[in-house]
Protein backbone atom coordinates (compact mmCIF):
# COMPACT_ATOMS: atom_id res chain seq x y z
CA UNK A 1 0.00 0.00 0.00
CA UNK A 2 1.40 3.46 -1.15
CA UNK A 3 0.70 5.15 2.37
CA UNK A 4 2.13 8.62 1.26
CA UNK A 5 -0.25 9.00 -1.03
CA UNK A 6 -3.00 8.02 1.26
CA UNK A 7 -2.14 10.33 3.54
CA UNK A 8 -2.01 13.09 0.43
CA UNK A 9 -5.93 12.27 -0.40
CA UNK A 10 -6.41 12.82 3.09
CA UNK A 11 -5.18 15.59 3.51
CA UNK A 12 -6.87 17.07 0.38
CA UNK A 13 -10.36 15.66 1.85
CA UNK A 14 -9.32 17.57 4.40
CA UNK A 15 -9.00 20.81 3.13
CA UNK A 16 -11.83 20.07 0.93
CA UNK A 17 -13.72 20.06 4.22
CA UNK A 18 -15.33 16.66 4.12
CA UNK A 19 -13.95 15.83 7.59
CA UNK A 20 -16.75 12.77 8.09
CA UNK A 21 -14.99 10.92 5.21
CA UNK A 22 -11.43 11.91 6.65
CA UNK A 23 -12.37 10.15 10.01
CA UNK A 24 -13.90 7.60 8.11
CA UNK A 25 -11.10 6.75 5.49
CA UNK A 26 -8.31 6.84 8.44
CA UNK A 27 -10.26 4.14 10.74
CA UNK A 28 -10.28 1.89 7.75
CA UNK A 29 -7.10 1.99 6.41
CA UNK A 30 -5.50 2.14 9.87
CA UNK A 31 -7.68 -0.77 11.44
CA UNK A 32 -6.98 -2.89 8.27
CA UNK A 33 -3.34 -2.02 7.63
CA UNK A 34 0.05 -2.05 9.18
CA UNK A 35 1.44 1.32 9.03
CA UNK A 36 4.74 2.93 10.05
CA UNK A 37 4.38 4.60 13.40
CA UNK A 38 5.45 7.68 11.12
CA UNK A 39 2.35 6.91 8.66
CA UNK A 40 0.23 6.48 11.78
CA UNK A 41 0.68 9.69 13.49
CA UNK A 42 0.17 11.46 10.54
CA UNK A 43 -3.18 9.83 9.80
CA UNK A 44 -4.44 9.97 13.14
CA UNK A 45 -3.07 13.82 13.64
CA UNK A 46 -5.44 14.73 10.65
CA UNK A 47 -8.37 12.41 12.11
CA UNK A 48 -7.88 14.76 15.02
CA UNK A 49 -7.87 17.76 13.40
CA UNK A 50 -11.15 16.50 11.30
CA UNK A 51 -12.82 16.10 15.27
CA UNK A 52 -12.12 19.04 15.92
CA UNK A 53 -13.95 21.18 13.34
CA UNK A 54 -16.40 18.86 13.75
CA UNK A 55 -16.95 20.14 17.38
CA UNK A 56 -16.42 16.81 18.55
CA UNK A 57 -13.21 18.21 20.77
CA UNK A 58 -13.66 15.31 23.62
CA UNK A 59 -12.78 12.94 20.72
CA UNK A 60 -10.29 14.93 19.39
CA UNK A 61 -8.55 15.36 22.76
CA UNK A 62 -8.64 11.89 22.86
CA UNK A 63 -7.01 10.90 19.68
CA UNK A 64 -3.94 13.34 20.27
CA UNK A 65 -3.89 11.82 23.92
CA UNK A 66 -3.36 8.12 22.42
CA UNK A 67 -0.10 9.41 20.09
CA UNK A 68 1.37 10.31 23.03
CA UNK A 69 0.88 6.99 25.21
CA UNK A 70 2.94 4.91 22.57
CA UNK A 71 5.89 6.96 21.47
CA UNK A 72 9.11 7.34 23.10
CA UNK A 73 9.39 10.47 24.96
CA UNK A 74 11.14 13.69 23.39
CA UNK A 75 10.67 12.04 19.98
CA UNK A 76 9.32 14.59 17.36
CA UNK A 77 5.83 13.07 16.96
CA UNK A 78 5.59 12.72 20.96
CA UNK A 79 6.62 16.64 21.12
CA UNK A 80 4.15 17.67 18.38
CA UNK A 81 1.25 15.97 19.55
CA UNK A 82 1.47 16.76 23.39
CA UNK A 83 2.22 20.39 22.37
CA UNK A 84 -1.08 20.19 19.84
CA UNK A 85 -3.16 19.03 23.34
CA UNK A 86 -1.78 21.17 25.21
CA UNK A 87 -2.56 23.99 22.85
CA UNK A 88 -6.34 22.53 22.40
CA UNK A 89 -6.55 22.59 26.46
CA UNK A 90 -5.37 26.21 26.80
CA UNK A 91 -2.32 25.00 28.12
CA UNK A 92 -0.48 27.84 26.65
CA UNK A 93 2.89 27.77 28.41
CA UNK A 94 3.04 24.14 28.03
CA UNK A 95 2.48 24.58 24.51
CA UNK A 96 4.74 27.23 24.07
CA UNK A 97 7.73 25.15 25.83
CA UNK A 98 6.79 22.04 23.40
CA UNK A 99 7.01 23.78 20.26
CA UNK A 100 10.36 25.78 20.90
CA UNK A 101 11.43 22.25 21.40
CA UNK A 102 10.91 21.46 17.79
CA UNK A 103 11.75 24.10 16.38
CA UNK A 104 15.06 23.64 17.79
CA UNK A 105 15.48 19.75 17.08
CA UNK A 106 13.81 20.20 13.53
CA UNK A 107 16.10 18.95 10.10
CA UNK A 108 13.73 20.06 7.45
CA UNK A 109 12.52 23.77 6.89
CA UNK A 110 9.16 22.49 6.59
CA UNK A 111 9.28 21.03 9.99
CA UNK A 112 10.57 23.90 11.47
CA UNK A 113 7.98 26.09 9.39
CA UNK A 114 5.35 23.77 11.17
CA UNK A 115 6.62 24.50 14.64
CA UNK A 116 6.97 28.29 14.02
CA UNK A 117 3.86 28.31 12.65
CA UNK A 118 2.21 26.25 15.70
CA UNK A 119 4.45 28.66 17.90
CA UNK A 120 2.48 31.92 16.40
CA UNK A 121 -0.81 30.71 17.24
CA UNK A 122 0.08 30.16 20.53
CA UNK A 123 1.27 33.66 21.02
CA UNK A 124 -1.99 34.77 19.37
CA UNK A 125 -4.02 33.12 22.03
CA UNK A 126 -1.78 35.07 24.62
CA UNK A 127 -1.90 38.44 22.70
CA UNK A 128 1.20 38.93 22.40
CA UNK A 129 1.87 40.65 18.64
CA UNK A 130 5.75 41.45 19.34
CA UNK A 131 6.46 37.95 19.63
CA UNK A 132 4.16 36.97 16.79
CA UNK A 133 5.83 40.02 14.23
CA UNK A 134 9.61 38.53 15.05
CA UNK A 135 8.28 35.04 14.03
CA UNK A 136 6.56 36.24 10.88
CA UNK A 137 9.54 37.98 9.81
CA UNK A 138 10.87 34.37 9.80
CA UNK A 139 8.58 32.25 8.19
CA UNK A 140 8.12 35.20 5.70
CA UNK A 141 11.87 34.32 4.56
CA UNK A 142 11.18 30.54 4.66
CA UNK A 143 7.88 30.74 2.50
CA UNK A 144 8.78 29.89 -0.94
CA UNK A 145 10.50 26.62 0.76
CA UNK A 146 7.39 25.09 2.32
CA UNK A 147 3.83 23.94 1.20
CA UNK A 148 1.23 25.85 0.11
CA UNK A 149 -0.89 24.64 3.12
CA UNK A 150 1.77 25.69 5.46
CA UNK A 151 1.89 29.25 3.22
CA UNK A 152 -1.96 29.98 3.27
CA UNK A 153 -2.12 29.66 7.11
CA UNK A 154 0.68 31.99 7.53
CA UNK A 155 -1.39 34.61 5.21
CA UNK A 156 -4.16 33.66 7.76
CA UNK A 157 -1.71 34.73 10.96
CA UNK A 158 -0.67 37.96 9.21
CA UNK A 159 -4.16 38.80 8.40
CA UNK A 160 -5.61 38.10 12.03
CA UNK A 161 -2.76 39.56 13.54
CA UNK A 162 -2.96 42.65 11.29
CA UNK A 163 -6.58 43.53 11.47
CA UNK A 164 -6.59 42.37 15.69
CA UNK A 165 -3.53 44.01 16.75
CA UNK A 166 -2.24 46.45 14.57
CA UNK A 167 -5.68 47.86 13.54
CA UNK A 168 -4.73 47.49 9.60
CA UNK A 169 -8.03 46.16 7.85
CA UNK A 170 -6.59 46.71 4.34
CA UNK A 171 -3.56 44.91 5.27
CA UNK A 172 -6.03 41.88 6.56
CA UNK A 173 -7.91 42.13 3.52
CA UNK A 174 -4.82 41.67 1.36
CA UNK A 175 -3.57 38.44 2.69
CA UNK A 176 -7.25 37.37 3.25
CA UNK A 177 -7.59 37.69 -0.56
CA UNK A 178 -4.18 35.92 -1.51
CA UNK A 179 -5.86 33.10 0.99
CA UNK A 180 -9.23 32.61 -1.35
CA UNK A 181 -7.35 33.04 -4.57
CA UNK A 182 -4.91 30.41 -3.85
CA UNK A 183 -7.40 28.40 -1.78
CA UNK A 184 -9.72 28.60 -4.69
CA UNK A 185 -7.55 26.90 -6.97
CA UNK A 186 -7.06 24.43 -5.34
CA UNK A 187 -10.62 23.36 -4.01
CA UNK A 188 -9.50 23.89 -0.39
CA UNK A 189 -12.89 25.15 1.03
CA UNK A 190 -11.18 25.13 4.17
CA UNK A 191 -9.01 27.99 3.92
CA UNK A 192 -11.95 30.03 1.67
CA UNK A 193 -14.11 29.81 4.62
CA UNK A 194 -11.83 30.73 7.85
CA UNK A 195 -10.01 33.60 5.74
CA UNK A 196 -14.14 34.85 4.70
CA UNK A 197 -15.30 34.61 8.74
CA UNK A 198 -12.20 36.62 9.51
CA UNK A 199 -13.45 39.03 6.67
CA UNK A 200 -16.53 39.34 7.89
CA UNK A 201 -15.54 39.67 11.29
CA UNK A 202 -13.37 42.94 10.21
CA UNK A 203 -16.78 44.36 8.27
CA UNK A 204 -18.58 43.85 11.32
CA UNK A 205 -16.23 45.75 13.32
CA UNK A 206 -15.73 48.40 10.65
CA UNK A 207 -19.38 48.98 10.50
CA UNK A 208 -19.49 48.28 6.75
CA UNK A 209 -22.51 46.34 6.82
CA UNK A 210 -22.93 46.06 2.74
CA UNK A 211 -19.58 44.26 2.85
CA UNK A 212 -20.28 42.13 5.49
CA UNK A 213 -23.58 41.26 4.09
CA UNK A 214 -21.52 39.73 1.16
CA UNK A 215 -19.41 38.08 2.77
CA UNK A 216 -21.68 36.30 5.10
CA UNK A 217 -23.52 35.36 2.01
CA UNK A 218 -19.72 33.97 0.14
CA UNK A 219 -19.53 31.93 3.49
CA UNK A 220 -22.95 30.24 3.07
CA UNK A 221 -22.04 28.72 -0.17
CA UNK A 222 -18.70 27.40 1.04
CA UNK A 223 -19.19 26.64 4.66
CA UNK A 224 -21.32 23.43 4.99
CA UNK A 225 -23.26 23.11 8.85
CA UNK A 226 -23.17 19.81 8.84
CA UNK A 227 -19.28 19.08 8.38
CA UNK A 228 -17.98 22.73 10.28
CA UNK A 229 -19.63 22.38 13.10
CA UNK A 230 -17.47 24.26 15.16
CA UNK A 231 -17.06 26.94 12.52
CA UNK A 232 -20.96 26.97 12.42
CA UNK A 233 -20.91 27.75 16.20
CA UNK A 234 -18.55 30.44 15.72
CA UNK A 235 -20.28 32.20 12.58
CA UNK A 236 -23.63 31.78 14.95
CA UNK A 237 -22.14 33.40 17.79
CA UNK A 238 -20.31 36.11 16.24
CA UNK A 239 -23.74 37.65 14.41
CA UNK A 240 -26.31 36.26 16.20
CA UNK A 241 -27.10 40.05 16.59
CA UNK A 242 -27.84 40.32 13.34
CA UNK A 243 -29.81 37.86 13.22
CA UNK A 244 -28.12 36.00 10.96
CA UNK A 245 -27.32 32.42 11.36
CA UNK A 246 -25.89 29.12 9.44
CA UNK A 247 -28.93 26.46 9.09
CA UNK A 248 -28.53 23.26 10.13
CA UNK A 249 -30.48 20.43 8.07
CA UNK A 250 -33.69 19.84 10.10
CA UNK A 251 -36.94 18.61 10.12
CA UNK A 252 -39.89 18.90 11.83
CA UNK A 253 -42.95 15.79 12.30
CA UNK A 254 -46.17 17.65 13.55
CA UNK A 255 -47.54 13.85 13.08
CA UNK A 256 -45.26 11.91 15.58
CA UNK A 257 -44.35 15.04 17.45
CA UNK A 258 -40.78 14.21 16.75
CA UNK A 259 -37.43 16.96 15.44
CA UNK A 260 -34.59 15.19 13.01
CA UNK A 261 -31.46 16.85 13.68
CA UNK A 262 -28.24 15.40 12.26
CA UNK A 263 -30.46 12.79 10.54
CA UNK A 264 -31.15 11.75 13.88
CA UNK A 265 -34.90 11.22 14.57
CA UNK A 266 -35.65 12.45 18.26
CA UNK A 267 -38.81 11.64 19.55
CA UNK A 268 -41.15 14.13 21.76
CA UNK A 269 -43.94 13.53 22.13
CA UNK A 270 -43.80 12.98 26.33
CA UNK A 271 -42.31 16.43 25.84
CA UNK A 272 -45.07 18.50 24.89
CA UNK A 273 -43.44 21.76 26.20
CA UNK A 274 -40.03 21.20 24.45
CA UNK A 275 -41.61 20.27 21.33
CA UNK A 276 -44.08 23.47 21.22
CA UNK A 277 -41.26 25.43 22.18
CA UNK A 278 -39.07 24.02 19.20
CA UNK A 279 -42.56 24.10 16.94
CA UNK A 280 -42.96 27.62 17.21
CA UNK A 281 -39.11 28.85 16.93
CA UNK A 282 -39.31 26.49 13.81
CA UNK A 283 -41.85 28.25 12.11
CA UNK A 284 -41.19 31.73 12.98
CA UNK A 285 -37.09 30.79 11.30
CA UNK A 286 -36.23 34.02 13.29
CA UNK A 287 -35.13 35.34 17.31
CA UNK A 288 -38.70 34.75 19.12
CA UNK A 289 -39.00 37.06 22.25
CA UNK A 290 -39.42 35.70 25.50
CA UNK A 291 -43.15 37.25 25.71
CA UNK A 292 -44.26 35.33 22.99
CA UNK A 293 -42.54 31.77 23.93
CA UNK A 294 -44.33 32.22 27.56
CA UNK A 295 -47.92 33.35 25.74
CA UNK A 296 -47.71 29.90 23.43
CA UNK A 297 -46.75 27.77 26.02
CA UNK A 298 -48.56 28.44 28.87
CA UNK A 299 -51.34 30.78 26.88
CA UNK A 300 -53.59 31.14 30.05
CA UNK A 301 -51.39 32.62 32.08
CA UNK A 302 -50.16 36.13 32.07
CA UNK A 303 -46.56 36.32 31.14
CA UNK A 304 -44.29 37.31 34.39
CA UNK A 305 -40.43 37.40 33.62
CA UNK A 306 -39.58 36.43 37.00
CA UNK A 307 -42.09 33.53 36.59
CA UNK A 308 -41.56 32.39 33.09
CA UNK A 309 -38.35 33.44 32.40
CA UNK A 310 -36.84 30.72 34.36
CA UNK A 311 -39.14 28.25 33.09
CA UNK A 312 -38.12 28.95 29.75
CA UNK A 313 -33.97 28.92 30.19
CA UNK A 314 -34.66 25.71 32.01
CA UNK A 315 -36.46 24.13 29.04
CA UNK A 316 -33.64 25.67 26.43
CA UNK A 317 -31.35 24.05 28.60
CA UNK A 318 -32.99 20.49 28.61
CA UNK A 319 -33.52 20.94 24.35
CA UNK A 320 -29.47 21.53 24.13
CA UNK A 321 -28.80 18.04 26.44
CA UNK A 322 -31.29 16.55 23.46
CA UNK A 323 -29.83 18.26 20.44
CA UNK A 324 -26.59 19.88 20.72
CA UNK A 325 -23.25 17.67 20.49
CA UNK A 326 -21.60 20.60 23.48
CA UNK A 327 -24.50 22.64 25.81
CA UNK A 328 -22.42 25.48 26.19
CA UNK A 329 -21.60 25.93 22.70
CA UNK A 330 -24.45 25.65 21.08
CA UNK A 331 -25.38 25.68 17.38
CA UNK A 332 -29.05 24.62 16.88
CA UNK A 333 -30.41 26.71 19.43
CA UNK A 334 -29.52 30.62 19.99
CA UNK A 335 -29.95 32.46 22.45
CA UNK A 336 -29.59 36.86 22.85
CA UNK A 337 -31.48 40.04 23.50
CA UNK A 338 -33.81 39.10 21.41
CA UNK A 339 -34.78 35.98 22.94
CA UNK A 340 -34.13 32.22 21.38
CA UNK A 341 -33.84 31.24 17.52
CA UNK A 342 -33.66 27.68 16.13
CA UNK A 343 -30.83 27.80 13.25
CA UNK A 344 -32.20 25.02 11.39
CA UNK A 345 -34.72 24.38 8.44
CA UNK A 346 -35.71 21.74 6.11
CA UNK A 347 -32.96 21.15 3.71
CA UNK A 348 -35.32 21.95 0.26
CA UNK A 349 -36.28 25.15 1.92
CA UNK A 350 -32.26 26.73 1.51
CA UNK A 351 -31.88 25.19 -1.63
CA UNK A 352 -33.26 29.12 -3.43
CA UNK A 353 -31.09 30.72 -0.81
CA UNK A 354 -27.90 28.83 -1.69
CA UNK A 355 -28.46 29.46 -5.25
CA UNK A 356 -29.14 33.17 -4.92
CA UNK A 357 -25.92 33.44 -2.52
CA UNK A 358 -23.87 31.52 -5.65
CA UNK A 359 -24.99 34.09 -7.89
CA UNK A 360 -23.63 37.02 -5.87
CA UNK A 361 -20.05 35.84 -6.23
CA UNK A 362 -19.60 37.91 -8.68
CA UNK A 363 -21.42 40.74 -6.79
CA UNK A 364 -18.46 40.12 -4.18
CA UNK A 365 -15.57 40.06 -6.98
CA UNK A 366 -16.86 43.14 -9.15
CA UNK A 367 -16.69 44.88 -5.47
CA UNK A 368 -13.23 43.52 -4.12
CA UNK A 369 -12.06 45.07 -7.32
CA UNK A 370 -12.98 48.37 -6.82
Amino acid sequence: MDWDQTISEVKELFYQCRFKQVVAVVDMHCQNSSPSLDHYFMMQMRKSMALFEMHRVAESRVVLRDLTQFQQKQSDVYLYATARLAYADQEYEMAERLFKILADKSETVKDYFQAVLGLANVYYSLKKPQDIDRLVQEMEELEDLVNLDQKLSLYLVRANVAHAFHQDAGLAKKFMQKVIQEAAAQKWNYFIIKALYSQACIYKDLGKFDSLEVSLDLLHCYLDPEECVYLTYLVNEKFKDLDYSLSYSMQMDPDLRRICVQEKWIALHDKPLIYDFLELLYSRGTFVGKHEIASRLWPEEEYKPRTHDPRIFDLARRIRALIEPYENQPVCLLSGRQGYKLAGKDQTTTVAKIDKDMERRLLYEHRESV
